[in-house]
């Protein structure tokens, strides 16, 4: 199962919407739910207004978060594009604390989640088990003009964790070709180009343009556009999780 889309596709469904607490921010939809009982990945853009703050909360769904523009903090840690978070299921974090500019991320699960559950009034919700943080340094994109001069493709792990996430750094020359592997190691994965551009199956994503790769999706060829591009692999671990549809369990292979 793959699927995905691009930025400009995402403007489509742009919205803007307030928390209780007066917050306000953009929506954009990558990869939504078809809003059935169906089990799905779901990515949205977050554009959080200047100086807001989205208070401590968590999720019932495994989820990486790429900071993409703009700035401020999460949590006690200073953010800027491009930083890569991750948070597993039922794993407090937060504030997030948009800085004068905004802050914006790309939202990124393997399965739709309800909403944010806030830690002050949901404390009864969350459930016992290991949390998983991850949170990476902030990542220079490397210019177009740069990745022409790549003798082949090169990979950089940046996080390997058995029992967490996955987080890579792919560079691949113009018009260069790679094929990923399969993905039932773990729990499904995203591809998110930052620099470039790649495309799968004759479809093209841009600047953050993002693909899903289930884990039961075979090996790919990716092959990059005509600047070459540099993307993010976000891998999620293989681990179980509460569809937010039914109740049933679900398994992240799925």
């Amino acid at each position: 199962m793959i699927f995905g889309a691009t930025y400009e596709q995402s403007l489509a469904s742009r919205k803007h919407y307030v928390l209780p607490n007066g917050t306000g921010y953009w929506k954009s939809d990558f990869i939504k739910s078809p809003g059935n009982d169906t089990p799905s990945p779901q990515a949205f853009l977050v554009e959080q207004d200047p100086s807001q703050v989205i208070l401590p909360h968590f999720h019932e769904q495994n989820q990486f978060q790429i900071i993409v523009k703009g700035g401020g903090t999460l949590g006690r840690t200073v953010v800027a594009p491009i930083t890569v978070h991750y948070a597993g299921a039922y794993t407090g974090y937060g504030p997030i604390t948009s800085g004068s500019e905004g802050l914006w991320y790309l939202t990124l699960r393997p399965m739709m989640d309800s909403g944010a559950l806030f830690v002050h009034e949901s404390r009864d919700k969350m459930k016992p088990g290991a949390k998983k943080h991850y949170h990476s340094a902030p990542l220079t994109p490397t210019p177009e003009s740069e990745l022409a001069n790549i003798k082949g493709p090169d990979s950089q792990v940046l996080n390997a964790d058995p029992q967490g996430p996955t987080v890579e750094l792919i560079k691949v020359p113009p018009r260069g070709q790679l094929i990923a592997p399969d993905a039932a190691r773990g729990g499904g994965r995203y591809l998110v180009a930052i620099s470039g551009s790649f495309s799968v199956n004759d479809a093209q994503y841009g600047k953050w343009g993002c693909l899903w790769m289930a884990s039961s999706e075979p090996a790919t060829q990716i092959t990059a556009g005509a600047a070459g591009v540099e993307m993010l692999l976000l891998e999620f671990p293989r681990t179980e999780y509460r569809s937010t549809y039914n109740g049933a369990l679900q398994k992240s292979s799925d």
